[in-house]
């Protein structure tokens, strides 16, 4: 059984667990500082395709979950698909939105600062004719995405609550990767 004196949490986060991580990356950065996560997906027919994560791996050593994860994809039936799943655009803009909430979450919580709630609207516009191939002057990928961020804490100052803001824009992994870019190796046909 859990000892819950020793489970302090704010933010619903178990701070003396962050603690511990945080300690392990500054003690030993070259064992700790870099994960590495996996994705397997198949295609299911048509444009129903899915993808699957389970274990990772953090600093060479293989990390085991409890539960393996699949999301499911498809186009909606506007474009051919059979609407089982989002687009993949749109579990992007959704991953964005959930990667600021937890830098944000993970760096107010180290602060020791609560929040009641932080809300995130994301849209974004993809040209179908670069997708398609139809028009080669147009990127396939998304034109734009509008991210509209809203942080609620009753106890938070409005400097607090700005520095988190900016907080995620300048730690969040898929922010970063997303405005930055990364690379991306293709491993061909053999």
């Amino acid at each position: 059984m859990n000892d819950s004196s020793n489970d302090t949490r704010i933010n619903k986060v178990n701070t003396q667990m962050l603690k511990t991580m945080y300690e392990s990356l500054k003690n030993n950065p070259s064992a700790m500082a870099t994960a590495t996560f996996y994705v397997k997906s198949n295609w299911n027919g048509g444009f129903g395709v899915t993808s699957s994560s389970k274990n990772f791996s953090l600093g060479g050593r293989t990390m085991e979950r409890n539960a393996e994860y699949k999301m499911d994809y498809d186009f909606p039936i506007q474009f051919s698909g059979e609407g089982s799943g989002p687009t993949v655009c749109e579990v992007c803009m959704g991953r964005l939105a959930a990667c600021l909430i937890q830098t944000i979450v993970v760096h107010a919580t180290s602060r020791g600062i609560l929040i009641d709630s932080i809300n995130v609207d994301v849209e974004g516009d993809v040209n179908l004719g670069g997708f398609t191939g139809i028009d080669s002057s147009v990127r396939p990928g998304a034109q734009q995405f509008r991210v509209n961020l809203k942080i609620n804490s009753n106890t938070a100052s409005k400097e607090q609550i700005n520095e988190l803001y900016e907080i995620g824009k300048k730690f969040s992994p898929a922010f970063d990767t997303l405005t930055n870019g990364t690379s991306v190796v293709m491993v061909g046909p053999e």
